[in-house]
């Protein structure tokens, strides 16, 4: 039993870091995340209302110059994201547990939906030929991996699709641009290990080309509108 135990903590701890690698090697800068204490599956930054248990990185240096703020991991800032494979090596040497979290804006976005809404979007994009890149499920959500997107861009993007047509942005559709973050697969929260639902395609060697993105006009109307569709659903249930 015991060698059981420790087998499957060697493979999750492999493919945590693979994971990182891959990133690294694709330009999607990474850093060790908050990660969860193992037996009381609570987020190790020691917050009691923590938003997003143990798949956030931990917030910059105190101002005092201590370096930690109360309640941190003492892991890098998302500011310290890198794609030097060395540096990821090393940080999950010393953190091999630590679930893997990208950060946005620079190389990769992401737009990010409840689960039903997701699960809706995936099948009127397929409906209308629409081409998605990768999209993780985390417990309760989804998200949309799409290529870099400006701010204006985005917000002209919602005015068209949310406002004018809905009068309102959902509040459910959630937007990783930068200076975001998103935890990837297979990272561990509570309620278990986040998942492709449609892996990246690309593959994770020296000089491969990044996973294809797509551009987030692509998907962000479809978004909102299952967004919305959700949303009256359960108002009218």
């Amino acid at each position: 039993m015991l060698r059981e135990l420790l087998g499957k903590r060697r493979r999750e701890r492999s493919a945590l870091l693979s994971a990182a690698l891959a990133c690294a090697q694709w330009n999607w800068p990474v850093v060790p995340g908050a990660g969860l204490d193992r037996w009381a599956c609570t987020c190790s930054c020691g917050r009691d209302d923590c938003p997003l248990p143990g798949a956030h990185p931990d917030p910059p240096a105190a101002p005092d110059g201590s370096g930690r703020s109360p309640g941190t991991t003492g892991r890098p800032p998302i500011l310290a994201a890198t794609t030097d494979e060395r540096m990821v090596r090393w940080w999950w040497s010393r953190f091999p547990d630590a679930p893997v979290v990208m950060a946005t804006g620079r190389r990769v976005a992401a737009l990010s939906v409840p689960e039903e809404a997701g699960i809706r979007a995936m099948g009127q994009l397929r409906m209308l030929g629409v081409r998605t890149g990768p999209i993780v499920a985390a417990p309760g959500r989804y998200a949309f991996l799409v290529a870099p997107y400006a701010l204006d861009e985005l917000a002209d993007l919602l005015d068209r699709y949310g406002l004018d047509r809905y009068g309102a942005v959902p509040f459910t559709l959630r937007c990783h641009g930068d200076d975001g973050y998103l935890a990837l697969p297979p990272s561990r929260v509570p309620g278990g290990p986040l998942r492709w639902i449609e892996p990246p395609v690309g593959e994770a060697v020296p000089g491969a080309p990044a996973p294809w993105l797509p551009h987030v006009s692509d998907l962000v109307r479809t978004l909102v509108d299952t967004c919305h569709s959700v949303t009256q659903v359960r108002r009218s249930a």
